[in-house]
């Protein structure tokens, strides 16, 4: 069962105004799951027709560092921009390319890292690969 998420909330409670247009970047990026500006931007303009591109980078920029949205860089794919809802692990199949998030808890793993190296982790984005249950 997916997660209702109220895109409102995670803006204020972030720290930002829940403007027209975050709400509806927020909200295409969650129906997405995962999508790249250029993909954002064609489903934004049929609903606001006067956005501008602009509006939308400055708009990814201010929930990046809000830490709403972050970054996925594939290897030979644009950049793709996700929510950043619960701590994932990314699926990539390689043979059709599908992305996926495993929900799985990453808390034990940074810990055994900082254990293994001496290091302060604060954080992880971890991709594994291999072939989702369609292509298997």
């Amino acid at each position: 069962m997916e997660k209702m998420y109220n895109v409102e909330d995670i803006l204020r409670n972030n720290g930002l105004r829940a403007t027209a247009q975050r709400l509806l970047i927020c909200g295409e990026i969650l129906d997405a799951g995962h999508i790249d500006i250029d993909n954002l931007y064609a489903r934004l303009k049929k609903k606001i027709v006067s956005l501008s591109l602009a509006t939308v980078y400055k708009n990814i920029h201010a929930l990046m560092e809000a830490g709403i949205v972050s970054e996925l860089g594939v290897e030979g794919k644009k950049t793709l921009y996700e929510l950043k809802l619960q701590p994932h692990i990314h699926h990539i199949c390689e043979k059709c390319g599908k992305i996926e998030d495993l929900h799985v808890e990453t808390d034990e793993l940074r810990d055994k890292i900082a254990s293994l190296t001496g290091r302060e982790i604060a954080g992880c984005k971890i991709t594994v690969y291999g072939k989702c249950p369609d292509c298997k």
